[in-house]
């Protein structure tokens, strides 16, 4: 196992370095503690004013928000919860299809690894933040369904549920979002990984539906770098994860004409977000995945 007490905070939000770490307690607890090292202390050190109620100390959360005077007295470690703490309810929702498999040569995971490692890490800050998480994976169909809670086993469970996903058989993105949609209840957030991929006429518009719920909708699309940028070798066999359909080709003769069919794309997908007022974010999986902790910290605490 890595040691992470010779990373720095930017090492240790490394994918190529998280994805070493097969133990998924570890890998999110290291990737939210580097993140949380780097910030100025009075962007996590508090929530609400207002005292509500005591609940179980969770390994991993602040040591402040423990009342170390009732420790002392009881000898039982108790977290205080503030109002602003009981009001937001975050779901999560993976896409786990065949697409999401592809790993290119200069990638250090597959985008389903990166999504997962994303899912995982925020899924560890929003119940060391206090709030409510759940996490629904699918493909074809609804795979994986957790509804969201504030208990301390919240956790284990979401974090098995990600261990033991295969990416496979085709997307079925307006179930998985109607889905939980129909679950979606007050104030909260809803946190969309995929790659997207041929979506930009259906995905937008399908997030806009959650979004006027009142919930706070944030699309994180994960790519591989050979989708942002096509490799160039002198001849290659592309495989539809998918459909299994096959093709030899020279990279050289379709590269110019994909980047540019993929540029139009992703300029359509996002201005159909902007229309949508869904916020979009592209990860390669190459990037740190400190802007999807910082997308969750920002919409949760504005």
């Amino acid at each position: 196992m890595p040691d992470s007490s010779q990373q720095s905070p930017v090492d240790l939000l490394d994918p190529a370095y998280l994805s070493s770490i097969s133990n998924y307690t570890l890998m999110a607890r290291v990737a939210v503690e580097g993140y949380l090292s780097g910030l100025h202390r009075s962007r996590f050190q508090g929530f609400g004013s207002e005292f509500v109620q005591y609940r179980a100390y969770t390994p991993g959360e602040d040591p402040r928000l423990v009342d170390w005077k009732a420790y002392a007295r009881r000898n039982r470690l108790q977290t205080k919860i503030f109002q602003e703490e009981t009001n937001m309810t975050c779901n999560i929702v993976l896409d786990a299809s065949a697409s999401m498999d592809y790993q290119g040569s200069s990638a250090s995971c597959s985008k389903f690894d990166y999504a997962r490692m994303v899912a995982a890490a925020l899924a560890y800050l929003a119940l060391r933040q206090g709030d409510q998480v759940g996490l629904t994976i699918y493909n074809s169909t609804i795979t994986e369904a957790i509804s969201p809670t504030q208990r301390s086993n919240r956790l284990a469970s979401i974090f098995h549920a990600l261990s033991r996903t295969k990416p496979e058989k085709s997307a079925n993105h307006e179930l998985a979002i109607e889905y939980v949609g129909h679950h979606v209840r007050g104030r909260g957030l809803f946190i969309f990984l995929s790659d997207m991929l041929d979506e930009e006429d259906h995905l937008p518009s399908l997030l806009a539906r959650i979004r006027i719920r009142h919930y706070d909708t944030v699309a994180l699309q994960v790519l591989d770098p050979d989708e942002l940028d096509f490799p160039k070798a002198e001849a290659a066999r592309f495989v539809d994860l998918e459909s299994g359909q096959e093709c030899v080709t020279s990279p050289k003769a379709v590269a110019d004409s994909y980047n540019r069919s993929m540029q139009q794309s992703q300029e359509r997908l996002t201005k159909a977000y902007i229309d949508s007022r869904v916020e979009h974010t592209v990860f390669s999986t190459k990037s740190s995945l400190g802007r999807a902790l910082s997308a969750y910290l920002h919409r949760r605490n504005p």
